[in-house]
């Protein structure tokens, strides 16, 4: 049976959030983790630092709670910082790759399995993930939220902050990038 918290949008839970009513903001973390996560994961491309990367979207949501002005859907205002916090953390992360610090490029765990067809997958979906990682953070966050996270050109938009057009060429330019970085797998497939 559902409870009467599942009634309840995003914006009701912000306001009982800000009156501390306990719970509240569980429940919006519970609402909006998966897809927080996989975004931090599109950015990262390691389950360790995209829960690091989901866990501080959620402390800064919370920190920056009260000023979400009810202009925009919780949503939009949520994944409009979520994107953004990414973003910055990306910058960050090049700033430290820049001062010495080491890339981990190891396959994901379990690559040695002794199964032909499950270590050819892992291997493909590491270098998707590579190339994926290697594209510039705004390409890659279209194509996380367009083809992971399912969103449409307008609400891209409205996350990013930019103009349709803006979203439509980076999606265009960053789709090409990509076939070109992953044609050597055409054949693998």
């Amino acid at each position: 049976m559902a409870s009467l918290q599942d009634d309840k949008t995003n914006e009701e839970l912000v306001q009982e959030a800000l009156a501390e009513r306990p719970g509240a903001f569980r429940e919006l973390y519970d609402r909006l983790y998966s897809r927080t996560y996989r975004l931090a994961y599109g950015m990262t491309g390691r389950h360790e630092l995209a829960e690091d990367l989901t866990q501080e979207i959620f402390i800064r949501t919370y920190q920056k709670l009260s000023k979400f002005d009810m202009r925009s859907s919780f949503a939009t205002w949520f994944y409009r910082l979520a994107i953004n916090h990414s973003l910055n953390y990306r910058k960050r992360e090049m700033k430290d790759i820049h001062k010495g610090s080491e890339i981990d490029d190891q396959l994901p765990s379990g690559a040695e399995q002794n199964i032909e067809s499950n270590v050819l997958g892992q291997q493909i979906q590491s270098q998707i993930n590579r190339a994926l990682i290697s594209l510039k953070p705004t390409h890659r966050m279209v194509v996380i939220l367009k083809d992971v996270e399912g969103l449409n050109i307008a609400e891209i938009a409205e996350r990013m902050s930019c103009s349709q057009g803006t979203v439509a060429s980076r999606l265009f330019r960053a789709r090409d990038l990509l076939a070109r970085k992953l044609e050597h797998l055409r054949s693998a497939l």
